[in-house]
């Protein structure tokens, strides 16, 4: 069950990616059970909301958390997973930049299935502008903060950092 459970959180419960990789027949002989995957499912998002990670690691971390959620927002802690990049102070802001493509990934997802309501997006949104003026703000006085693990030339030019919340707002208008 070691195994079967080592191959569930690499794919992210996904069995398409194990076929893709060869996986999936392996992963069957196990004959691991909907309650079993589960609660490995929810071992490793109540595991992630526990720990604090930073970087490149909290980015990783985040898409597979993100990876594991559910289509139809029945996780009860949804809105941790939605905002954890807005709401996570001790990431950097460039860590945040990257994560915000899959908060709205999610954000989208629910919206689209009808799960998320156009009062819900606003706010999230909102909230959203609120932390990209900041971090405009910051990248224009040179105060923009990075992980150990980028280098210097991700997100150093403020032009750039301009650009690239732009995009990303110009996709988040689909939600208003």
């Amino acid at each position: 069950m070691e195994r079967a459970k080592e191959l569930f959180l690499k794919y992210n419960g996904n069995r398409f990616y194990m076929a893709l990789n060869g996986d999936e027949y392996e992963y069957d002989r196990y004959q691991v059970s909907r309650e079993t995957e589960e609660t490995w499912r929810r071992e490793y998002l109540d595991k992630f909301l526990q720990q604090k990670q930073y970087g490149k690691d909290a980015l990783k971390a985040y898409a597979s958390a993100v990876g594991f959620l559910k289509s139809d927002r029945s996780d009860a802690d949804w809105e941790n997973f939605l905002y954890y990049p807005l709401r996570s102070r001790w990431l950097d802001d460039v860590t945040v930049l990257f994560m915000l493509p899959l908060s709205f990934m999610l954000a989208e997802k629910w919206t689209n299935k009808g799960r998320f309501s156009k009062i819900e997006a606003e706010e999230y949104l909102k909230t959203m502008d609120i932390f990209l003026k900041e971090v405009q703000n910051r990248s224009e006085t040179g105060t923009l903060t990075r992980g150990e693990d980028y280098n210097r030339n991700e997100f150093s030019d403020p032009a750039y950092v301009a650009t690239y919340i732009d995009d990303l707002q110009r996709k988040w208008l689909k939600l208003k």
